[in-house]
């Protein structure tokens, strides 16, 4: 009977210690990441973005005045890359989302697709008329 609980003891010690390892792997990958979508690369990608759409962006004439990455929102996209949102003015309405990834052949973070919420679309097109 010891030897049956010091088994199972053995078993659950081992569950255990690669649970914790799988969720430290999985932190350092999320950290990485948040990392990488904060970095300058990301930054100027996103503020290139934001000015195609209204050529005002980030001054005060503007409709989008400002930005913020929301952290929470980054995670690895299943198709490749890294997927995030940002939300513009301050309100999570108002939203873009995107997928970057490392281009194979120059090694540069590159934008590979996106999209963003009605709300959004209906602030630059709205601006857009004016």
């Amino acid at each position: 009977m010891k030897k049956v609980m010091k088994v199972i003891i053995g078993i659950l010690l081992v569950i255990g210690i690669g649970i914790g390892g799988i969720k430290l792997m999985q932190k350092i990958e999320h950290d990485q990441m948040v990392e990488i979508v904060k970095g300058e690369e990301v930054r100027e990608i996103i503020e290139e973005r934001l000015i195609s759409y209204d050529t005002r962006a980030l001054t005060e004439e503007g409709a989008i005045r400002s930005y913020s990455i929301d952290s929470s929102s980054i995670r690895r996209n299943p198709m490749g890359g890294i997927s995030f949102t940002v939300h513009v003015n301050n309100d999570s309405g108002l939203y873009v989302f995107y997928t970057i990834n490392k281009d194979s052949n120059t090694k540069k973070i590159v934008l590979e697709g996106g999209g963003n919420s009605s709300r959004f679309e209906n602030l630059i097109t709205k601006d857009t008329r004016e």
